[in-house]
């Protein structure tokens, strides 16, 4: 029986079914102790971890059980997939599979959150690696994420050098929808959203390549940012560096889209806030009577998205929140604070949100406290008055939590 067990497998290899240089072996990256007895997260470094991989699994090595929420990898090319779902494991269990796929790529971070259940934990990541997976090796030299086809201009390259790419630590303030032929846009800023010292593009639902970025600021002066780059569909860009003492006028882009059965494209510009503008002594305290934008994201139709809003540099922290929507209407059912020190605050609603109609303020009971990150519950109305056929035409919503000190 054994013997014939083994002939088929050499017989399915010799077809093709199996292929020695992508059988997947599971590999250990690394081992990170975590205290389970409180709610938490923790960014763990693997790029020294040897070759590439086509997913990973995280394993309990402690004794505590392990409650994960959330498991976010992040990858050298600047991309990143986000695995928001519950995984229990008790001692010496492993998840299934995570962003498993047919490509070898190189891992940069996992980022771990998880819900408070009891002591010590010790948490393992495990990497599906190929063979040909664990024979490639890192390029050399700083990352350039998606903006693989930069013109040699004569000028710094425009990824950043400030540290790579972390999901959530930028505050999304444009974005455009982008069709099959060559668009030009022009994204309005203005003087009173903030100041930032470096931003990226997230790119939604198709490829687009990018020809120009221009960004022009208040005084009149202006910097070219990117030339002739292409950004794949669902990924956001490497950093790119701005002047964090100026204020930005507007933002013009000259791009197109791939044409074909995805349809078109969104393009996000988010910012990263220059030092000083959150703090309770900083220059954001003197617009908009002092509230200040903390995050924004497009809320989707179907169901009630949920949201991560991580909030940095709060120096100070917040007392209140308020929510605006743009472009649409939106239902709005619940605002989570997590803070870095007491009990988390929920706010539970279900109200219509118009735009130009911001909801709250949200007091917190607490007083001034520092803001970790916010988690939200909402989604875009439907326009009923068109019928169901034409149920979820249109712009989507964006959401915009705002703080004040």
């Amino acid at each position: 029986m054994l013997r014939r067990l083994f002939m088929a497998g050499l017989a399915l290899m010799a077809a093709g079914v199996i292929s020695v240089a992508h059988a997947q072996d599971l590999v250990g990256i690394a081992t990170e102790t975590i205290d389970v007895g409180t709610r938490g997260n923790v960014t763990i470094d693997v790029r020294n971890a040897p070759g590439a991989f086509r997913g990973i699994r995280v394993k309990n090595k402690g004794s505590s059980a392990i409650d994960l929420q959330r498991v976010q990898i992040i990858y050298s090319d600047g991309s990143v997939h986000n695995e928001d779902r519950q995984i229990d494991m008790k001692k010496g269990e492993r998840s299934r599979e995570i962003a498993a796929g047919s490509a070898d790529k190189f891992i940069d971070k996992v980022n771990l959150t998880w819900k408070a259940t009891k002591g010590k934990g010790s948490i393992q990541v495990l990497g599906l690696q190929t063979r040909d997976g664990r024979r490639m090796e890192r390029p050399k030299g700083p990352a350039t994420g998606d903006l693989s086809a930069q013109a040699d201009t004569g000028k710094p390259s425009p990824a950043s050098t400030k540290g790579p790419v972390v999901d959530g630590n930028d505050v999304m303030f444009g974005y455009q929808n982008v069709g099959f032929g060559i668009d030009r846009d022009v994204i309005k800023v203005g003087g009173e959203i903030g100041k930032f010292d470096r931003l990226r593009m997230r790119v939604l639902g198709n490829d687009v390549h990018l020809n120009t970025m221009k960004v022009v600021y208040m005084d009149g002066s202006e910097q070219d940012l990117v030339v002739d780059a292409d950004i794949r569909a669902n990924t956001r860009t490497s950093w790119l560096d701005v002047q964090g003492d100026k204020f930005i006028r507007e933002i013009q882009m000259s791009y197109r889209s791939k044409p074909d059965f995805k349809g078109q494209a969104r393009i996000e510009v988010t910012g990263q806030y220059a030092d000083g503008w959150l703090g309770p002594n900083g220059e954001g305290k003197k617009y908009n009577a002092g509230w200040v934008l903390l995050g924004a994201q497009t809320a989707g139709f179907t169901g009630f998205d949920k949201d991560l809003i991580t909030v940095g540099k709060n120096e100070g922290g917040f007392t209140k929140l308020r929510i605006v929507a743009k472009d649409r209407a939106i239902t709005l059912r619940e605002i989570r604070v997590v803070f870095f020190t007491g009990p988390d605050e929920v706010f539970t609603m279900r109200e219509r949100i118009d735009p130009g109609n911001p909801y709250g303020p949200l007091e917190f009971k607490g007083g001034r406290s520092a803001i970790k990150e916010i988690q939200a519950k909402y989604r875009s109305r439907f326009d009923l008055a068109k019928g169901l056929k034409n149920l979820f035409e249109g712009t989507p919503a964006v959401v915009e939590v705002w703080g004040q000190h």
